[in-house]
């Protein structure tokens, strides 16, 4: 492999990305998602997210326990957040999870979602919405059997259809979430779009981000990256014209743009985190599995809310502002946590 770059990759267009519905980004009034990862855990190796040898795990009596997760939210819910995305690393190996779904349910109003890469759906499923999990995202870096076992260091594309199917039933289609990957599955992007009209699901292409020390940490980003400007061209000279849609038209509050699918069936998003980084319209903050609130997937900034605990809303709530405070009008081009430790 090439040298690691001295230099972090630069973003390709650093000015400003302000649509209409843009808020912020560095006041509470702008926050209307809090990212909760519960565990740094994960049941895959994936090579933009981990080292080849693996990462050493937090112990688990380090990671927040339910009560603490809800009082954190409990805090969010009181200045106006209303949208909840578990994460992890994998979340679904919290033994807890349906008691965290149960506890944010308890909030009023409030909807509550989960990325997941789908391997434990078809026995928590009935769980998860028996306890109020209201939508899902699949994370699926590839359809061929063989390639999906090299990206994630062993894992089976049959088990994650089985998850996808399991949710489909229960929740109608769940979201897709591909990290593109020049060389690695840049010749499957007509497939995935193909599979979200077949399913009328949305899947949703994700610029490759270089964060902490994965196995493609040593690679020069550049030769990874494919912009969403390229998936789009790709996409149209067989599927025709994208028709974009408006902000909103998939359930949540994330950055992806959106376009339908020609024939009605289907929706196409990305997010373009590096060609065109939409920092300035920010919505979410992220709160680790140990309890950290971190402003930014790239830069720093974290505040530590796990030593506020039982201080009250008012202490737990001003350290929320201080980390919004902390929000980087544009992130830098490389970030120097893993994304399984962040909640990415």
């Amino acid at each position: 492999m090439a040298a690691r770059l001295a230099i972090p990759l630069p973003v390709l267009d650093d000015g400003p990305q302000r649509p209409v519905h843009a808020q912020g980004p560095r006041s509470l009034s702008a926050v209307r998602m809090l990212r909760i990862s519960l565990t740094d855990r994960c049941n895959l190796r994936c090579r933009y997210c981990m080292p080849e040898e693996g990462v050493s795990f937090v112990p688990k009596e380090h990671l927040l326990d339910v009560d603490s997760i809800v009082e954190i939210a409990g805090v969010a819910h009181g200045f106006g957040v209303r949208h909840f995305k578990l994460t992890g690393g994998e979340p679904t190996l919290r033994s807890d999870l349906s008691e965290v779904v149960k506890g944010l349910r308890a909030l009023p109003g409030v909807d509550i979602s989960m990325t997941t890469n789908g391997i434990h759906l078809p026995r928590l499923i009935r769980p998860l919405h028996d306890a109020g999990l209201n939508r899902l995202t699949i994370s699926i870096d590839s359809l061929r059997p063989d390639r999906y076992r090299e990206i994630t260091g062993g894992g089976r594309l049959e088990r994650v259809i089985e998850g996808f199917e399991a949710a489909a039933s229960v929740f109608g289609p769940p979201k897709l979430n591909v990290v593109a990957m020049r060389g690695v599955n840049d010749d499957e992007f007509l497939d995935f779009a193909r599979f979200a009209i077949r399913h009328d699901s949305t899947v949703r292409f994700i610029e490759f981000m270089p964060l902490g020390e994965s196995t493609l940490a040593d690679v020069d980003p550049s030769t990874v990256l494919v912009t969403a400007e390229e998936m789009i061209e790709v996409l149209s000279v067989t599927l025709g014209r994208l028709e974009p849609l408006e902000f909103g038209a998939d359930p949540g509050v994330g950055p992806a743009r959106l376009f339908a699918c020609p024939g009605g069936r289907g929706r196409i998003g990305f997010i373009h985190a590096m060609s065109r980084p939409f920092c300035e319209t920010c919505n979410r903050l992220r709160l680790t599995a140990t309890g950290t609130l971190r402003s930014c997937l790239f830069d720093g900034g974290e505040v530590e809310l796990a030593p506020l605990l039982g201080s009250g809303d008012e202490v737990i709530r001003d350290a929320f502002a201080r980390c919004t405070a902390f929000k980087p009008e544009v992130h830098r081009g490389r970030g120097e946590r893993a994304m399984s430790s962040i909640g990415g």
